[in-house]
């Protein structure tokens, strides 16, 4: 490294992580307040309050690194160049795009990063942080792990299961309705007081069982029912039931495959697996803006850096939304959809470090 990229470097480092505590430190801020009647109603101590907040950390992180990265890389070449050193630096025939070499590869590094902490941090500690939310802060009793209420679980062959209760011990679905579908259509439906395991296999007491052929409906009462299709097993039912905002690439990947197994659409959650890839290389790219929109030749002041740090953010989180929203609908393929965002700016940014290496 030659002196000019430690220097520049070392500015946007400092830079970086002083606007990544600053931005942590307004979000809890404001959140805390927007919190504060729900913690005084449920009296929740300062221990708890504070693992909660501790908790949420690496989900702020998620959305202010990219942020931090853009006004990093804009201040440090806003610096240099209001001190006419880019200038000295061009005019000594180095281009703009090896000056700011160091901070772009900081940045590749940090996005890549950044996809493996959301995978294995963020999800974690939002599901932790959850749970203290909701046991800790708001009283809420915790339920008995071999219980389930409201229990809902979506199966192998199209099979979606919902009851009142599971008991894992007993192996047994109270108020049990099972649901068979083809893709979209309705194919059988089961309604039964209870459904235990016994013998390897799910037997179904006091119901009745529906079949739906074309326009027509066949239905049968029955004191005992066995399904041979059903290849769920009590282990199944037993696992953890993640949402899927909160699943890790491994688990929502699983989560598609058994909804395609079902017939179901799949378009949602294939957007939102793209999207823990595509998002944290706005890092870089944000990056990419704003070295090219600080190395004009007019002297840009820290109102108008802070106020262009903004402008981009909105805009790049708006054209986000509007893919994810299209890939939801199926409108675009969702790959397409979760990487909109990062296609639009970065042809931008592309566009503008050209003009401006002129």
């Amino acid at each position: 490294m030659r002196i000019h990229d430690r220097y520049l470097l070392r500015q946007f480092i400092r830079i970086f992580f002083f606007s990544v505590l600053s931005f942590t430190i307004i979000y809890i801020t404001i959140d805390v307040f927007e919190e504060i009647d729900n913690f005084i109603d449920h009296e929740a101590d300062f221990a708890s309050i504070g693992l909660y907040y501790l908790y949420s950390i690496p989900f702020i992180l998620t959305y202010i690194i990219p942020v931090s990265l853009l006004l990093g890389a804009i201040f440090s070449m806003g610096i240099m160049g209001r001190r006419n050193e880019l200038t000295a630096l061009i005019s000594s025939g180095i281009s703009l795009v090896r000056i700011a070499a160091p901070v772009l590869i900081t940045a590749i590094v940090v996005s890549f990063l950044s996809t493996g902490f959301n995978d294995y941090v963020v999800t974690k500690a939002n599901r932790r942080g959850k749970d203290v939310k909701r046991h800790d802060i708001e009283g809420r009793a915790r339920s008995d792990p071999r219980l389930k209420e409201n229990f809902h679980y979506l199966g192998e062959n199209g099979f979606v299961y919902l009851a009142r209760r599971y008991n894992h011990e007993t192996q047994t679905l109270f108020d049990v309705v099972v649901q068979q579908f083809d893709r979209n259509t309705l194919l059988r439906r089961i309604d039964a007081k209870k459904a235990t395991w016994v013998d390897g296999e799910w037997i179904f007491h006091s119901g009745f069982e529906r079949i739906f052929e074309s326009e027509s409906e066949e239905i049968q009462a029955f004191e005992e029912l066995q399904i041979a299709e059903i290849t769920e097993r009590p282990s199944h039912f037993a696992k953890e039931q993640v949402d899927q905002e909160n699943m890790n690439f491994k688990e929502l990947r699983s989560y598609i495959d058994k909804v395609k197994r079902s017939g179901g659409s799949v378009e949602r959650y294939l957007t939102d697996l793209y999207f823990k890839f595509s998002y944290p290389l706005a890092g870089s790219i944000f990056v990419l803006l704003g070295i090219a929109l600080s190395s004009g030749k007019r002297k840009q002041s820290i109102a108008t850096g802070f106020g262009l740090t903004l402008l981009i953010s909105f805009l790049y989180y708006g054209v986000l939304r509007i893919g994810q929203t299209l890939g939801y609908n199926g409108v675009v393929p969702p790959l397409l959809a979760a990487e909109l965002g990062n296609i639009v700016f970065l042809i931008i940014g592309a566009g503008l470090i050209v003009r401006a290496n002129r």
